[in-house]
């Protein structure tokens, strides 16, 4: 049966407003901004507007209310090509709402308020809905967490693909729900008592799923897949990083989508990785936030720059298949 969605995401929504500066200053100082933008951001936020960006079927789920944070996010997802049709309304609820000071070098300090956010939660996420779609994203920062939707989505037979960050009660325990596991390197060290990316993952993939990726950055990520257990090192594309912001949660995003389509583990990382990069790219700082996610057409052209032979004739053939609309 044809699943009406590609991806599902559940999680935190952001309205983020982006400051760039120069340098990023000590304290008790002043310093000009060069440039203001309004995006939407939040880790499964960010990462279902890059799978719909993409060209995917994408949906997410939330709780708004009726305030000018709320419809801003709507407009922000719908524009994206996602569907927003299963936010759930809550007079209380709302996105995150953030400021972000970005450098010139592409760094970021994040300071939020999360006081408009509400926990989705099972009884929000029909089972009809859930079994609709091939992949449901999940992410998780502090408590409440999504773990009883994990459940639910378990029972129910959809993979998952989750964004942890948050180091709390619940964390480890969406760990081990998790089919696709793609955790930073920091939180994949506390998760796993194991400093180095690479044991991470080794530790971290004890537990039977799907994948298991530890991302470090512009260092690339270590994998490993039921597929194929044997942990592999993946280099990132090296490029110009204008902002940062928003890179991992692209990532998830794109490989959500691709191995909701069927690619390999291994292709969706390559895959993923030069969404990653084209995001932190930012088109050389013309575009900023959301602005900057990549389309397929940006993400084939960059991979055909960057690729070399057999692996460009193997793989892009592959993703066109996969990926091209229709």
């Amino acid at each position: 049966m044809k699943k009406r969605y590609d991806v599902l995401g559940v999680g935190i929504a952001a309205v983020d407003d982006l400051k760039y500066v120069a340098e990023y200053p000590p304290v008790d100082c002043k310093i000009p901004v060069s440039a203001s933008t309004r995006q939407g951001g939040g880790p499964a936020c960010t990462a279902i507007a890059a799978a719909g960006v993409l060209g995917g079927r994408a949906a997410y789920v939330a709780r708004f209310g009726n305030n000018e944070l709320s419809h801003y996010m709507r407009s922000a997802l719908a524009s994206r090509g996602v569907d927003t049709s299963h936010i759930v309304d809550d007079a209380a609820g709302g996105p995150y709402h953030s400021i972000i000071v970005v450098d010139s070098a592409g760094h970021r300090n994040v300071f939020y308020d999360p006081a408009l956010y509400r926990t989705v939660t099972e009884d929000d996420l029909p089972g009809a809905l859930i079994q609709s779609a091939q992949i449901c994203l999940l992410d998780h920062i502090t408590e409440p967490s999504l773990l009883t939707v994990a459940e639910k989505v378990r029972r129910l037979s959809v993979p998952i693909v989750s964004d942890i960050e948050g180091r709390t009660s619940s964390a480890q325990q969406l760990v081990q729900l998790t089919d696709y596991l793609i955790l930073p390197k920091a939180f994949a060290a506390w998760a796993s008592g194991e400093i180095n990316a690479r044991d991470a993952c080794v530790s971290l993939a004890r537990t039977p799923r799907l994948a298991t990726i530890v991302t470090d950055g512009a260092a690339g990520c270590y994998a490993c897949s039921a597929a194929d257990p044997a942990v592999r090192h993946f280099s990132a594309f090296q490029v110009q990083a204008f902002d940062t912001t928003g890179c991992g949660d692209t990532f998830h995003g794109a490989f959500a989508l691709a191995v909701a389509r069927q690619l390999s583990t291994e292709d969706a990382i390559l895959f993923a990785s030069a969404a990653a990069a084209l995001k932190a790219m930012a088109a050389g700082g013309q575009r900023r936030g959301w602005d900057a996610l990549p389309t397929l057409t940006e993400v084939i052209g960059f991979l055909q720059s960057r690729l070399e032979e057999p692996q460009e004739s193997s793989l892009l053939p592959r993703i066109h298949s996969a990926l091209a609309p229709g």
